[in-house]
């Protein structure tokens, strides 16, 4: 529990800046989904979808509206505590994230959806330069590869 709290206490940090810097207070709701985030047994996958939060908070017993779900999520987005993707699909799908993983790419599996996260420093240098020759700065970038897994193509 004692790694769920420093989590907790991280990502609470990080809203509490963003929240000061937007002129905007925190709520019950809001704080109650953040520490639900942050608990590692949350009934959730790695990259959790809006509707999937919104369902294991109501089997939890969490008085949170759908609507605040959804506002929160991006709010959370917007402060750098959550990180979205959409995968392909017609919805987002969330996961946690600091300044130090924010910058991790995915394999994803067109057949069963299987997601594999995996890092590239190769990556992270070609979109820097891209943006340093072009004047950009404070980049963030997605990088995602669609294909089948072994599992899926074993299967066939």
């Amino acid at each position: 529990m004692d790694h769920d709290v420093k989590i907790y206490d991280f990502f609470n940090s990080t809203l509490k800046k963003y929240l000061q810097k937007m002129r905007l207070r925190n709520s019950d709701s809001r704080d109650q989904l953040l520490r639900f985030l942050c608990l590692d047994r949350n009934g959730l996958n790695p990259h959790f979808e809006a509707e999937e939060i919104y369902h294991e908070l109501k089997k939890q017993d969490y008085k949170i509206s759908r609507a605040s779900v959804f506002r929160n999520l991006t709010l959370f987005t917007n402060a750098r505590i959550l990180r979205k993707s959409k995968f392909g699909e017609n919805h987002f799908h969330y996961e946690l994230c600091n300044d130090q993983s924010f910058f991790h790419h995915h394999l994803i599996c067109k057949n069963c959806g299987k997601v594999i996260e995996f890092n590239s420093t190769q990556i992270k240098k070609h979109a820097t330069k891209a943006a340093k020759m072009n004047n950009f700065s404070h980049i963030e970038y997605r990088f995602e590869i669609f294909g089948i897994c072994k599992n899926c193509i074993e299967e066939k």
